[in-house]
């Protein structure tokens, strides 16, 4: 056994420079797109808003499939602000919340009169067709018919598609999409490139995981 001169009890630890930029002026910083980015919408608050909160306006809440301008977006703090004095009944009138009280009889399902149903009148007759129960002819909660899959759409899993999420991606993004928002962000939140500015570090963290999904499932 050769004999190195080293203590083989004593380890040394391999450090790794991680050292950043230190961070300048404000006058000094390059100025992001206005359009890259949201700004907190609370007032006198300037810094990024990445955080989804419901609007309880009429046409927000009437609409199924959520828009950005259904929502405002904070920050972080603002956000949570935002929450704590959160009223889901705030924007209800007397008669509304009072139907929403007799609706928890039945957990705010739709109902109807007997015979009256998505299964009633002529469907009635068919009900013992063992066919019907198949899972083709299933109905949803508000007693509408589901309908068939889109298969022109891309398929994605669950998990892909919370990783186009967090990208704030379409389902159907593109691969070329996928690459040009995952350069932007980690430009945007990388402390290298936004002038040592950490803050941001746990949205870096997010990015880079949903990416190396994507990538994964060949979608990038």
């Amino acid at each position: 056994m050769t004999h190195t001169g080293e203590d083989p009890d004593e380890f040394r630890v391999k450090f790794v420079d991680i050292r950043v930029k230190p961070p300048g002026s404000r006058k000094n910083q390059k100025r992001r797109p206005v359009d890259e980015i949201r700004v907190c919408e609370h007032n006198s608050c300037d810094l990024v808003g990445d955080c989804r909160a419901p609007k309880q306006t009429a046409e927000a809440l009437r609409r199924k499939r959520k828009r950005d301008e259904d929502f405002h977006w904070f920050c972080e703090r603002h956000a949570a602000e935002f929450n704590k004095g959160y009223n889901f009944f705030d924007s209800m009138t007397e008669a509304e919340y009072a139907a929403f009280q007799a609706s928890e009889a039945y957990g705010h399902k739709k109902t109807w009169r007997m015979g009256q149903g998505p299964m009633g009148g002529a469907r009635a007759s068919q009900s013992h067709d063992p066919n019907r129960w198949r899972g083709r002819h299933f109905f949803d909660a508000n007693g509408e018919r589901i309908d068939k899959p889109d298969t022109n759409k891309p398929g994605r899993t669950r998990l892909q598609t919370k990783a186009l999420d967090e990208l704030s991606l379409p389902h159907d993004a593109t691969a070329e999409q996928v690459r040009q928002t995952y350069s932007r962000l980690i430009k945007e939140f990388h402390p290298d490139s936004n002038g040592g500015d950490r803050s941001m570090e746990h949205r870096l963290t997010s990015v880079i995981r949903a990416f190396k999904t994507l990538k994964a499932a060949g979608l990038a």
